[in-house]
């Protein structure tokens, strides 16, 4: 009954108002109607003051965490560290039974040392020497070629010295077969001989010089010396490449030869094996606690099965996983926040490090990740633990 006469009398008053001189109309209040109150009194709302500060929860996180498998299958021969383990990057934590991959190094090695000797290097140098020379006498005759040309008088010379050389040929044998009747240990007879053979020599030389400067070459002479010549010099820059690299020298990327291949497959394949029992052995790539350990000697383990990991628990930073995107544009790297570790009760200090570029999704909610790095550490905290993040404005 009360209520019914309130709001009566609040419909007059609006009537009346309306029937007042025009004037500009003024905002009615709000009014609550409190039927709860024993004088049912009408209070007016007023807007509740925000504050400007962004928050976010988050989980504490290790500075590094690594989940470690092996890229071999094999059995494990022995694991070095158990759960709780303090381990140092580089450390070996499991090994795989390696034996038959340790057999193919060897053989690698021994390959390798056989094909480097000081007796392969020496070898090697004679090649060198004689490949060198083998190009000295293609070049000559190639150059010879081309320069195979001469004047009208320098043929009428060697002419005119076949000519010289043809009448002491005639005297010579002349002389000789006078000689006939003389026994063959006879020194004239001998003298005779002696002169018909430097006679004979000399004249097969002026007619050679001729016939080589009187007519040229033809073009298949040309193009067999030409040929020698690019085959030994082929030939002579694959022997030097191929004593470099045995020597450990620098040589060119495109160099070649087929002793060269077979050096460096014998020595890619010696990397090839390291590198597959570099893989039989579990290391850990970070210092930090062994947080995991999923195996134990004598076990077979596929490749990619995680099998150990590792965290850093001595450094700890803080990721959030509910920052709006409404709240993002407010928040920059280097921004100080208060972080609230919910388990401790205790409240640090700390800084963005670092704003995920991309979102994720939370709920159906836009959400980003950050990094918080923490001043300091309170005592009892934990990775795992949960946070609440105050970015300070």
């Amino acid at each position: 009954m009360k209520n019914g006469f309130l709001i009566i009398s609040i419909a007059a008053a609006l009537m009346l108002a309306a029937c007042g001189t025009a004037s500009t109309p003024t905002a009615i209040p709000t009014v609550i109607l409190d039927s709860g109150s024993a004088n049912n009194t009408v209070t007016q709302s007023s807007p509740q003051a925000s504050s400007g500060d962004v928050t976010a929860s988050g989980i504490v996180q290790p500075l590094q965490d690594t989940q470690l498998a092996f890229a071999l299958a094999g059995t494990v021969q022995k694991v070095y560290v158990m759960e709780g383990d303090q381990v140092k990057a580089g450390d070996i934590l499991a090994e795989l039974d390696n034996a038959s991959i340790q057999s193919e190094v060897d053989q690698a090695q021994r390959t390798l040392r056989e094909m480097t000797s000081a007796a392969a290097i020496a070898t090697a140098e004679q090649d060198l020497a004689n490949d060198q020379k083998t190009y000295d006498d293609a070049k000559k005759k190639v150059d010879s070629i081309n320069n195979r040309h001469a004047d009208n008088v320098t043929i009428n010379y060697l002419k005119d010295q076949v000519t010289l050389a043809q009448q002491t040929l005639d005297r010579a044998r002349d002389a000789y077969k006078r000689t006939a009747r003389l026994s063959s240990v006879d020194p004239v007879r001998a003298q005779a001989a002696t002169n018909l053979y430097n006679a004979q020599q000399a004249y097969n030389m002026a007619l050679s010089n001729l016939n080589w400067y009187a007519n040229p070459p033809s073009a298949n002479d040309v193009a067999l010396a030409t040929a020698d010549l690019d085959s030994a010099t082929a030939a002579l820059q694959e022997a030097k490449w191929y004593l470099s690299e045995l020597k450990g020298e620098s040589i060119s990327a495109d160099a070649t030869g087929a002793q060269l291949a077979q050096l460096q497959q014998t020595r890619a394949d010696l990397q090839a094996a390291q590198d597959k029992l570099e893989h039989t052995r579990l290391q850990s790539p970070i210092s930090g606690a062994v947080t995991t350990l999923k195996i134990v000697a004598g076990e077979y383990v596929t490749p990619g099965q995680t099998i150990v990991a590792v965290s850093n628990v001595t450094n700890l930073q803080v990721v959030t996983t509910d920052l709006s995107e409404r709240d993002v544009p407010k928040v920059s790297v280097g921004q100080s926040v208060k972080v609230l570790v919910e388990p401790l009760n205790t409240e640090i200090d700390g800084h963005v490090i670092f704003i995920s570029p991309v979102a994720d999704t939370l709920g159906g909610d836009v959400v980003y990740k950050t990094t918080i790095a923490l001043d300091n550490l309170p005592e009892g905290i934990r990775a795992g633990m949960s946070v609440t993040v105050q970015y300070e404005s």
